[in-house]
């Protein structure tokens, strides 16, 4: 059973190769170089019937909880509470949500005062590996998993878990899988077909006339740059052009952006969380997403918050070793589908409801730019070039 973690490089030898390079080559064949696969679990030790499955979920209800830590939004707590209670009476989820850069906050500070509260974290991918895993504070998913639905891999895109680690132990696993759109556009004062290249957006004509996310915080718009960074048609000359003389106006703040979109203040919005615009479209407001690959230079694959972590120190084991594998379950990613709208990596569930620009086609071998690896370039280089061409 193939289990690949994060093909690429360490995080040391990524930035200085990054740095070497000007980040312009680094997508020699689209696909960094493959990692070494970690021992699979035996399938027979995830059978549902097993005394050990038995064993696990006895303690577990035992326990009678588990913390769970998870993204913002009612579709969230839709997906990842109530679900899970049907299918495990007698365990009851306590969730914490909000940003994922909070939840990582959270989790340290609770570390460094001896409170280790979290038992699974939901959502942060790169931007929790980095901080977290250099201090402990998330254990390998790998020995946890039991069910034979969960670890037969065939049933996951590509036949592998898509881990997002750079190297062994593998710590976070990435369950969604979405091809990264950029540009938002109001329909009514700009026509969506004109895109062609990423280039388009700097055609003079948009000076003054954008918004985008401000992705020198953590969150919307990391995968798209870190693509942009390493791609050899656009890299640092392209965002240098973009920020640095385009007049475009930053905000962190997701519904600002979407209102000044929608309100044709600012008629083109880059590296818009898709999370704010499915439901601004679905109030009928005039906005489109284009698909990621309208542009001829492509687009990276994220699993925009469809993240899983153990943290280390739990208070309930049991409990979230059962979680973990009922989220990762075909039952769990069809709550999940359902309910926050994004593609799982599971390829043997329906996708009724799921954008279809979003969903990977097949036979693309897409860059996942959400993976530690990539996620280094957000919080140096990227970070340094935007504070460097970005107007004082």
């Amino acid at each position: 059973m193939p289990i690949r973690g994060n093909p690429g490089l360490t995080r040391r030898a990524f930035i200085e190769r990054g740095a070497a390079l000007g980040g312009t080559a680094l997508l020699a064949g689209c696909q960094p170089p493959t990692a070494s696969a970690p021992t699979a679990p035996a399938p027979a030790r995830g059978d549902p019937q097993s005394d050990e499955w038995n064993r696990t979920l006895e303690a577990a209800r035992r326990e009678g909880s588990v913390n769970l830590y998870g993204g913002m939004g009612p579709d969230n707590r839709a997906a990842l509470v109530a679900p899970f209670e049907r299918a495990y009476p007698g365990i009851k989820v306590n969730g914490t949500f909000g940003a994922g850069r909070d939840l990582v906050v959270r989790i340290s500070s609770e570390r460094t005062a001896g409170k280790n509260i979290a038992d699974v974290l939901i959502g942060p991918g790169a931007s929790g590996i980095i901080p977290l895993k250099p201090i402990g504070a998330l254990l390998p998913i790998v020995p946890t998993l039991m069910l034979p639905e969960v670890t037969d891999t065939s049933n996951w895109l590509d036949n592998h878990f898509w881990f997002l680690d750079a190297e062994e132990p593998y710590t976070t696993l990435g369950y969604v899988g979405i091809v990264q759109a950029s540009i938002t556009v109001n329909h009514d004062v700009v026509d969506p077909k004109q895109f062609t290249s990423m280039w388009d957006l700097t055609d003079p004509k948009w000076k003054g006339k954008m918004c985008a996310s401000d992705v020198r915080a953590a969150g919307a718009g990391s995968v798209q740059t870190r693509y942009w960074y390493t791609h050899p048609q656009l890299g640092p000359p392209f965002m240098e052009k973009l920020f640095g003389e385009m007049d475009i106006t930053l905000s962190t703040d997701g519904r600002q952006l979407i209102d000044w979109i929608a309100l044709g203040r600012f008629p083109i919005g880059v590296l818009i969380n898709s999370v704010d615009i499915i439901p601004a479209q679905e109030q009928g407001l005039p906005l489109t997403l284009l698909p990621g690959d309208q542009a001829k230079e492509g687009a990276p694959i994220g699993v925009s918050g469809g993240t899983a972590n153990l943290v280390e120190g739990r208070q309930n084991p049991n409990a979230a070793k059962i979680y973990m594998n009922w989220l990762l379950s075909r039952d769990g990613q069809m709550s999940w589908q359902r309910e926050v709208k994004q593609n799982s990596l599971r390829v043997d569930i329906p996708k009724d409801g799921i954008p279809a620009y979003t969903l990977p086609k097949p036979g693309v071998k897409y860059v996942n730019t959400a993976t530690e690896s990539y996620g280094v370039l957000s919080g140096t280089v990227i970070t340094d070039l935007l504070n460097r061409v970005l107007p004082s």
